[in-house]
C-alpha cells in the first residue's frame, strides 16, 4: 500500500513520546486488579485446600512471571532501539498481567492462598515495568 524506502536511505525513527510508555504502562497494569475484583469476585481469602501437589498450571504461571522479569532486567536493557524496547515493555507486560488474569480462570476456588499469591506476583510483575527508563532524551535522540 505504502512504498517503503530503500534500504539505508536516512531511515531515522524518533522514539514514541514517553507520555506513550506511561500510558500503556499504566493502563496494563490497572487493568490486573481491575479484572481481580471485575472478573474474579474481589481479593480470595482463606486457606488453600489439601492438594495433591504443586499444579503445572501455577508452575507455567511462575515461569510467565520469570521470563517477564528477564526480559525487563535482561533484555530491556540492551536494547537501543526504540521500537524494540516498545516491543520489549508490552512483551513483558503481557506475560506479567497474562499470569494474573490466567490465575483467576484456571486455579481452582479451593485454591484461595494461591489465587491471591498469583495475583499480587503478577501485580508486583506489571509494576516492575515502570517505563523509568523512558525519559524525554529518549524521545529526542535518533535511533539508527
Amino acid at each position: 500500500m505504502f512504498p517503503l524506502p530503500p534500504p539505508g536511505q536516512g531511515q531515522t525513527q524518533k522514539a514514541p513520546p514517553p507520555i506513550v510508555y506511561w500510558v500503556i504502562w499504566f493502563a496494563l497494569t490497572v487493568s490486573v486488579p481491575i479484572y481481580q475484583f471485575v472478573l474474579g469476585g474481589g481479593l480470595p481469602g482463606g486457606v488453600n485446600a489439601p492438594a495433591s501437589g504443586l499444579s503445572p498450571i501455577v508452575i507455567m504461571m511462575v515461569g510467565q512471571i520469570l521470563a517477564a522479569t528477564a526480559v525487563r532486567w535482561l533484555v530491556l536493557p540492551r536494547c537501543r532501539r526504540p521500537q524494540q524496547v516498545f516491543v520489549m515493555m508490552i512483551l513483558g507486560l503481557a506475560l506479567s498481567e497474562g499470569a494474573g488474569l490466567l490465575g483467576i480462570f484456571l486455579i481452582p476456588h479451593d485454591q484461595p492462598e494461591t489465587k491471591l499469591s498469583l495475583f499480587v506476583l503478577s501485580l508486583l510483575s506489571c509494576a516492575q515495568f515502570m517505563p523509568v527508563y523512558a525519559r524525554a532524551t529518549m524521545a529526542e535522540r535518533k535511533f539508527n
